[in-house]
C-alpha cells in the first residue's frame, strides 16, 4: 500500500471529517459563483469552495465540476435538490488532471490539485468536486486548468436583515 501525500502545511477551510455521520437533507449551488452549499438537519451547513477565488476580482472563469452521479442528482433541479442521506466519509484528496494550453502551440501538462470527496451510507459510491479554470477564445477552450477546494462552514446571522426605508424629511 503506497503512503499518502502529506496535506499542505496551510491547509484551508476544515477538516471534512466534520460532517461524518450528518444527514444531508438538500444541496445548492450557485448560479453565479463556484460554491455549493451542503445543508443539513441539524442546521448547519457547509460550503465546497475554490481557494483563493475572490467574487470582486474573479480573474479566469472557474468552475465546481464533480463526478457523474453528483452532477446528475443536480441536473435539471435549478442548483438545488433535496435529499436525504447520511455522510458516512468525506475527505479531501489529490486529484492529477492533464492541464493544457494551445494558443500557439498545444502544451499539456499533469496538474495536481485537491477535491472533496463523501461517500453516503445509503449508496456506497464516492462522489467528488473538484474546480477548473478555463479560457475560450471564439467558442473554442484555449486554456484549462485546475484549482483546489476545500470544504468551509457557512454561518448564518442570527439578525434577519430589515431592508432601510428611504427617509423622509
Amino acid at each position: 500500500m503506497r503512503r499518502p501525500l502529506p496535506l499542505p502545511l496551510q491547509v484551508v477551510g476544515m477538516d471534512p471529517g466534520i460532517i461524518v455521520g450528518k444527514v444531508l437533507t438538500r444541496i445548492s449551488r450557485s448560479q453565479k459563483h463556484p460554491c455549493m452549499q451542503l445543508h443539513f438537519a441539524d442546521d448547519t451547513c457547509y460550503q465546497i469552495l475554490v481557494d483563493g477565488y475572490d467574487p470582486v476580482h474573479r480573474g479566469l472563469p472557474k468552475a465546481l465540476e464533480m463526478d457523474p452521479n453528483l452532477e446528475s442528482l443536480l441536473d435539471g433541479a435549478d442548483g438545488q435538490v433535496k435529499v436525504d442521506r447520511t455522510v458516512s466519509h468525506c475527505a479531501l484528496i489529490t486529484l492529477t488532471d492533464k492541464a493544457f494550453e494551445s494558443k500557439q502551440r498545444e502544451h499539456r501538462w499533469d496538474q495536481n490539485h485537491t477535491g472533496v470527496a463523501f461517500k453516503f451510507s445509503e449508496d456506497q459510491v464516492w462522489h467528488c468536486v473538484w474546480a477548473t479554470l478555463s479560457d475560450h477564445e471564439n467558442g473554442t477552450c484555449i486554456f484549462r486548468s485546475y484549482h483546489d477546494v476545500y470544504l468551509d462552514q457557512l454561518h448564518r446571522s442570527s439578525h434577519k436583515r430589515r431592508s432601510r426605508a428611504p427617509s423622509s424629511r
